[in-house]
Protein backbone atom coordinates (compact mmCIF):
# COMPACT_ATOMS: atom_id res chain seq x y z
CA UNK A 1 0.00 0.00 0.00
CA UNK A 2 2.92 2.79 0.52
CA UNK A 3 4.03 2.25 -3.04
CA UNK A 4 0.38 2.93 -4.09
CA UNK A 5 0.88 6.40 -1.91
CA UNK A 6 4.81 7.42 -3.23
CA UNK A 7 3.26 6.60 -6.85
CA UNK A 8 0.49 8.96 -6.19
CA UNK A 9 2.74 11.31 -4.49
CA UNK A 10 5.22 11.02 -7.21
CA UNK A 11 2.87 11.68 -10.14
CA UNK A 12 1.26 14.92 -8.24
CA UNK A 13 5.00 16.36 -8.18
CA UNK A 14 5.66 15.69 -11.52
CA UNK A 15 2.29 17.30 -12.85
CA UNK A 16 3.02 20.46 -10.49
CA UNK A 17 6.50 20.95 -11.96
CA UNK A 18 5.06 20.66 -15.20
CA UNK A 19 2.14 23.17 -14.64
CA UNK A 20 4.86 25.41 -13.22
CA UNK A 21 6.87 24.91 -16.55
CA UNK A 22 3.81 25.42 -18.52
CA UNK A 23 3.25 28.80 -16.95
CA UNK A 24 6.78 30.22 -16.93
CA UNK A 25 7.11 29.51 -20.57
CA UNK A 26 3.60 30.86 -21.56
CA UNK A 27 3.17 34.97 -22.58
CA UNK A 28 0.56 36.88 -21.13
CA UNK A 29 -0.02 39.55 -23.12
CA UNK A 30 0.87 40.03 -26.90
CA UNK A 31 2.99 42.76 -27.56
CA UNK A 32 1.26 45.20 -29.72
CA UNK A 33 1.78 45.87 -33.75
CA UNK A 34 4.76 47.14 -34.83
CA UNK A 35 4.37 51.09 -35.93
CA UNK A 36 2.79 51.17 -39.79
CA UNK A 37 5.50 51.85 -42.55
CA UNK A 38 3.37 53.48 -44.56
CA UNK A 39 1.78 55.62 -41.37
CA UNK A 40 3.86 56.53 -39.52
CA UNK A 41 2.06 58.95 -37.96
CA UNK A 42 -0.52 56.34 -36.60
CA UNK A 43 -1.01 55.55 -33.25
CA UNK A 44 -1.96 52.03 -32.00
CA UNK A 45 -4.84 52.24 -29.71
CA UNK A 46 -6.17 48.94 -28.02
CA UNK A 47 -5.10 46.07 -25.74
CA UNK A 48 -3.92 42.21 -25.78
CA UNK A 49 -7.16 41.43 -27.23
CA UNK A 50 -6.87 43.75 -29.95
CA UNK A 51 -7.20 47.15 -31.26
CA UNK A 52 -6.76 49.76 -33.92
CA UNK A 53 -4.43 52.72 -35.35
CA UNK A 54 -5.15 56.23 -35.21
CA UNK A 55 -4.17 59.06 -37.56
CA UNK A 56 -4.89 62.71 -38.11
CA UNK A 57 -4.09 62.89 -41.96
CA UNK A 58 -5.11 66.58 -42.47
CA UNK A 59 -5.62 69.40 -39.77
CA UNK A 60 -7.73 72.19 -41.01
CA UNK A 61 -8.94 73.79 -37.64
CA UNK A 62 -11.39 73.29 -35.99
CA UNK A 63 -11.75 70.04 -39.00
CA UNK A 64 -9.87 66.87 -38.72
CA UNK A 65 -9.39 64.41 -41.19
CA UNK A 66 -9.09 60.93 -38.68
CA UNK A 67 -8.37 57.53 -40.28
CA UNK A 68 -8.87 54.05 -38.65
CA UNK A 69 -6.64 51.24 -39.70
CA UNK A 70 -7.17 47.75 -38.70
CA UNK A 71 -3.51 46.36 -36.73
CA UNK A 72 -3.00 44.93 -40.58
CA UNK A 73 -2.53 48.86 -41.64
CA UNK A 74 -5.90 48.11 -44.04
CA UNK A 75 -8.05 51.19 -43.60
CA UNK A 76 -11.13 50.52 -41.74
CA UNK A 77 -12.90 53.98 -41.24
CA UNK A 78 -12.32 57.67 -42.22
CA UNK A 79 -13.70 60.91 -42.28
CA UNK A 80 -13.82 64.56 -41.13
CA UNK A 81 -14.66 65.95 -37.40
CA UNK A 82 -15.18 69.06 -36.07
CA UNK A 83 -13.16 69.42 -32.76
CA UNK A 84 -12.91 72.59 -30.98
CA UNK A 85 -10.56 72.36 -27.89
CA UNK A 86 -10.83 74.88 -24.95
CA UNK A 87 -7.01 75.96 -24.78
CA UNK A 88 -7.16 75.80 -29.01
CA UNK A 89 -5.16 72.81 -29.37
CA UNK A 90 -5.63 70.83 -32.51
CA UNK A 91 -6.88 67.23 -32.30
CA UNK A 92 -4.33 64.50 -31.71
CA UNK A 93 -4.96 60.74 -31.94
CA UNK A 94 -4.08 60.37 -28.36
CA UNK A 95 -6.99 62.63 -27.80
CA UNK A 96 -9.52 59.92 -29.08
CA UNK A 97 -10.66 57.97 -26.72
CA UNK A 98 -12.37 55.13 -28.35
CA UNK A 99 -13.20 53.73 -32.17
CA UNK A 100 -17.03 51.79 -32.12
CA UNK A 101 -16.20 50.68 -35.77
CA UNK A 102 -19.13 51.71 -37.23
CA UNK A 103 -17.71 55.59 -38.00
CA UNK A 104 -18.16 56.58 -34.25
CA UNK A 105 -14.97 58.26 -32.61
CA UNK A 106 -15.15 59.29 -28.99
CA UNK A 107 -13.57 62.00 -27.62
CA UNK A 108 -14.26 63.43 -24.38
CA UNK A 109 -17.62 63.60 -26.63
CA UNK A 110 -19.30 62.00 -28.93
CA UNK A 111 -18.63 62.80 -32.59
CA UNK A 112 -19.85 60.79 -35.98
CA UNK A 113 -17.04 60.33 -38.90
CA UNK A 114 -18.33 62.21 -41.81
CA UNK A 115 -17.33 62.01 -45.30
CA UNK A 116 -17.00 65.87 -46.11
CA UNK A 117 -16.08 68.71 -44.30
CA UNK A 118 -19.37 70.89 -44.61
CA UNK A 119 -21.20 68.04 -42.95
CA UNK A 120 -18.84 67.62 -40.03
CA UNK A 121 -19.87 68.25 -36.50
Amino acid sequence: MIWLQRLLMSIGVLALVLLGLVLAKMEFARTPPLPLANHPGAQWQGAADGGYFVEITRAEPPLFFVQVRHASGDLWDEGWVRYEDGDGGPLTADKVLAFDGDAVIYLQQRKVLASQKSIAR
